[in-house]
């Protein structure tokens, strides 16, 4: 194909913190003037700072939500029609300098979305999990996904559209987690190909504090499950529908091995000690792999994330069944100075 025009995206609320290392970053792959902030209603300096950058800012009065930012930028200046792919990310995440070097040896193959790999930007406890948690379902799920055409969710820090799929998708619907609900529609009304590049990095903050994680993780889990009843992905319908289930299934097992408390509590303590190992051994593995050695001295406590993301899950459930109609807005984590 052509040389496709590309612009990328940042969608801002209250991003003064990060903002401008983010739009560093992205000067250095792209001309500035093909770099747009939608700052949604923000009250503190984002847009100012932001504007320092020499790129294009609009400044929404009024907190309108993520995904309607969105929207409101690529209509109000006419997006779809001036490039053909726009790429989405985010205020505190840093793409690498290869990222669309590697992202357009697949635009000729001219797909609905490519995707990227996210990393964590070292810092601490909830990093290390995350760079465990990331190495899995990126370089595990994700790639095994992409072989079977699959791919479920395209994170909203490293994900490029093309054009005539943003005018097609729906960007109204009430969820919290609006890459999740995007890709949905992607595979549900046949737009086209989802494509995996492993090699397309970006970094991300990650929470420094495990108050701030569950509060990110219970988010996370409740556009999840907004997303199961909004596109009815507990009927069993599709291929696409089947790989929730198994994805679910994770989850599932390790609720169900709670029960062993009350039945056979010895069991559920050998079910433990089983987890752990395993942990132990896995991101040990991905350390060496990875070259992060660091992230083996905080893996004794991983443990503790996967009771606080189950607790997040059934709550997130129950969350949503009680404000299931409720229009959720940015609640996003604390940001900090890169």
């Amino acid at each position: 194909m052509a040389r496709a025009k590309i612009c990328v995206i940042i969608p801002a609320y209250n991003e003064e913190k990060v903002i401008q290392f983010s739009l560093v970053a992205l000067k250095r792959i792209i001309d500035r003037k093909n770099i747009y902030v939608v700052c949604d209603g923000s009250t503190d300096k984002t847009a100012d700072l932001a504007r320092q950058k020499s790129v294009n800012v609009m400044a929404l009065r009024k907190n309108i939500g993520k995904s309607s930012a969105l929207k409101k930028l690529i209509l109000t200046r006419k997006l779809t029609k001036r490039y053909q792919y726009i790429l989405f990310s985010d205020a505190d995440s840093l793409l690498d300098k290869n990222f669309l070097k590697e992202i357009k040896k697949f635009l000729r193959k001219k797909p609905a979305l490519i995707l990227g790999t996210v990393d964590s930007q070292k810092k601490g406890l909830v990093s290390a999990f995350r760079t465990y948690e990331y190495a899995l379902g990126h370089f595990v799920y994700k790639k095994a996904q992409n072989i079977m055409g699959l791919v479920t969710v395209a994170p909203g820090c490293a994900s490029i559209y093309r054009n005539d799929v943003l005018e097609k998708i729906n960007f109204n619907n009430k969820t919290v987690t609006e890459d999740f609900d995007f890709t949905i529609q992607i595979h549900h009304k046949r737009l086209g190909k989802i494509i995996y590049v492993p090699k397309a990095v970006s970094q991300t903050q990650d929470p420094l504090t495990i108050y701030d994680y569950w509060r990110q993780i219970l988010r996370w889990y409740t556009g999840t499950w907004q997303n199961i009843f909004l596109h009815q992905l507990y009927k069993p319908t599709s291929k696409f529908n089947l790989e929730i289930y198994f994805l679910m299934l994770d989850n599932i097992i390790i609720i169900s091995a709670l029960s062993l408390i009350f039945i056979r509590p010895i069991l559920f303590l050998q079910y433990i000690l089983f987890m752990s190992i395993t942990i132990m051994l896995i991101s040990s593995l991905i350390a060496l792999i990875q070259k992060k050695l660091w992230i083996t001295f905080y893996a004794p406590l991983f443990p503790i994330f996967y009771a606080i993301n189950i607790f997040a899950y059934i709550s997130s459930f129950f969350r949503t069944i009680i404000w299931r109609n409720e229009l959720f807005i940015w609640n996003k984590v604390r940001r900090y100075s890169s």
